[in-house]
């Protein structure tokens, strides 16, 4: 589905990535793992659009999208959560799901305005599609809260399901486990599993929390310092001498 190739950004004299290559198949989890200011959100955001490479290429299907724009990418498919919680709190749950189905409600405005029976209908299927979604994401009970009610796990699972409301094809979550606790991590990575094949082609994860990644990942890329230091398998990654050095701050 998607390869990267070469990818590098620098910031004036800073090489923020370099030389970075990795692909994410169909029907795989892939994470990219490694310290604070090794480069994992900047390769989010060159395979987004929402920075452009200063060498490299991104290809999706096969085609090149290296100059593709946020919103071009999210018509493609290729959906991204962020760091911060990026939810509406002055809505409820279901509402912010709802709303996250924008790019697949395709009902031409006046018809919104009117009212008919074909608004309706696609209306309808909206809303079950956004209760369905929350009930995947163990949210179906907390639907009518107000989001800025919720605590950080559940915004963190809200924001799963929002980013699954504009039903991509591949979905890229942004440290999903950021805040939470051992048992909503396990709840998360139980939920990241059933994803690929069902609901999503395929997720691409940045993510610290190395138990979550060694549960859930078909495939690890390490970076630092904006470079690939290695990529495997998760056995193969917790047994490399340089990531446990490098990484994990200690030698095997």
């Amino acid at each position: 589905m998607l390869e990267v190739k070469d990818l590098s950004k620098s910031f004036g004299g800073i090489h923020a990535v370099q030389n970075i290559d990795f692909t994410v198949p169909t029907g795989r989890i892939v994470s990219l793992i490694g310290p604070n200011g090794a480069g994992k959100t900047t390769c989010f955001n060159l395979i987004t659009g929402f920075y452009q490479p200063s060498r490299g290429h991104v290809l999706w299907d096969g085609a090149d999208v290296t100059a593709s724009k946020p919103y071009d990418m999210a018509q493609r498919g290729v959906i991204r959560t962020f760091q911060k919680t990026n939810v509406l709190r002055g809505m409820s749950a279901f509402e912010n799901v709802v709303h996250a189905h924008y790019l697949r409600d395709r009902t031409p405005l006046w018809r919104t305005f009117w009212r008919e029976p074909g608004s309706r209908r696609v209306q309808a299927e909206i809303d079950e599609s956004a209760s369905t979604l929350l009930d995947l994401v163990g949210l179906g009970k907390r639907k009518d809260v107000g989001a800025g009610s919720l605590s950080c796990g559940e915004l963190r699972l809200l924001e799963v399901a929002v980013a699954l409301g504009a039903k991509p094809r591949l979905l890229m979550l942004d440290e999903p486990a950021a805040g939470l606790n051992t048992r909503e991590a396990e709840e998360l990575g139980g939920l990241l599993r059933r994803l690929p094949g069902e609901w999503v082609e395929s997720l691409l994860l940045v993510e610290h929390n190395m138990h979550l990644v060694m549960q859930v990942s078909d495939h690890v890329v390490v970076m630092n310092f904006g470079k690939k230091l290695a990529s495997g398998t998760p056995a193969q990654i917790q047994a490399n001498e340089e990531v446990l050095e490098a990484y994990m701050g200690k030698a095997a």
